[in-house]
């Protein structure tokens, strides 16, 4: 049933920074990979987690997972000092040899095998964009939890980068993993969230995002009589769509939705005519291979991360003009050729990507870390841009 033999026997998931009953990118990140773990590896796993057993995902009730049930702090700070209170009793009880963080913070008493995982560092490569307070707190606790890791997780080249340049000293110690797309299967009945042709922008919105750039294409494209609805999927909580399209001359038919499940994020990806993506720094971007599973076009910013996930399956344009998104999006909206060979390529590029493989390489990891030794690191060959 299983591949290559394990060294690594019993391995403690923290998963104590996330909220409960909220399926966050990292939570969302996590449970995908844990399912992975349980299908290519015999070893038994305990999962911390403020959420409740019956809560998780079908996937995860498996007789090797063990869920231990914690309180959860919202705020930062409580939350690390908490789990350095409880992590050495539960790694001593559970008898778990190694810990996986899914978070770039955690626990760092303890003399067991750790790994951490950095999914980006948008407060280093944006820090006007985010809070004093959050930046200090990132700055005072990351260098002791890379610090005490004994490996951590990129999900990129870009990331590994990334942390080459702000924390040099932590180059040694990552691996890269790619994530991987986590809906698959046959897509349930489910209404249109919106009718017609339109283009589907996916995830929540932060600075990195550069959703101006998007909103002032889709008003040049309006400005040539070319009217382009957008579904945007997630939360706006600074109301960034509605600033940009107060700088237009008219507002835009974009449409915003938040809390729906995969099933109806799958169907959306399917009926949309294009995915977009502009931002300016990405850790990985889920989304996009999503987006190309399913068989969407995908228009992609030439940034971070960006080109390595999208490989040959996206056009790739500048994020910070407008004008070449615009021609992007009229490129795809109007050439049904373009768009039928961008499909194509996008799910050929998709299927590089596996919850499985990825598994499989983190256990490679903790496998080496649990016997003392430097994680592998092999770079992953970026893909080439259409």
């Amino acid at each position: 049933m299983f591949g290559e033999p394990i060294r690594v026997q019993s391995i403690l998931l923290n998963h104590m920074l996330e909220p409960p009953g909220q399926v966050t990118g990292i939570t969302r990140f996590l449970f995908s990979l844990t399912a992975g773990l349980l299908r290519t590896s015999p070893a038994r796993y305990v999962l911390a987690t403020a959420w409740n057993r019956d809560e998780l995902p079908d996937a995860l009730k498996s007789p090797r997972l063990e869920v231990r049930t914690v309180p959860f702090h919202r705020s930062t700070v409580k939350n690390i000092v908490a789990q350095n209170r409880i992590l050495p009793g539960l790694m001593a009880e559970a008898g778990t040899e190694a810990e996986f963080n899914c978070n770039p913070l955690g626990g760092f008493v303890g003399t067991w095998p750790r790994m951490i995982t950095v999914h980006d560092l948008y407060y280093r490569l944006m820090p006007s964009a985010y809070p004093l307070r959050h930046r200090l707190v990132w700055r005072a606790l990351f260098p002791l939890s890379a610090g005490r890791a004994s490996a951590i997780l990129a999900p990129s080249n870009a990331t590994r980068r990334d942390l080459a340049r702000f924390y040099p000293g932590t180059l040694s110690k990552v691996a890269v993993v790619h994530e991987a797309p986590a809906m698959i299967g046959a897509i349930e009945p489910r209404a249109p969230l919106l009718g017609g042709r339109h283009g589907i922008m996916v995830g929540n919105i932060s600075p990195n995002k550069n959703v101006e750039s998007i909103i002032a294409a889709l008003g040049l494209l309006a400005e040539t009589g070319l009217s382009v609805p957008l579904l945007h999927v997630g939360r706006d909580e600074m109301g960034a769509i509605r600033t940009a399209q107060s700088r237009l001359a008219e507002p835009l038919p974009v449409t915003s939705v938040s809390g729906i499940d995969d099933a109806a994020l799958h169907a959306a990806f399917k009926r949309a005519t294009f995915f977009i993506n502009a931002s300016l720094f990405e850790g990985f971007c889920l989304p996009l291979v999503e987006a190309q599973a399913c068989g969407t076009p995908v228009i992609a910013s030439n940034r971070s991360a960006l080109p390595e996930v999208a490989g040959r399956g996206a056009i790739l344009v500048d994020p910070e003009s407008p004008r070449e998104i615009a021609e992007a999006i009229h490129s795809v909206w109007t050439d049904e050729e373009l768009a039928g060979r961008l499909s194509a390529l996008g799910k050929a590029n998709a299927a590089r990507f596996s919850w499985d493989k990825a598994a499989r390489e983190v256990t490679a990891v903790l496998d080496r870390i649990v016997l003392g030794e430097a994680p592998a690191v092999t770079p992953v060959a970026a893909g080439s841009k259409t």
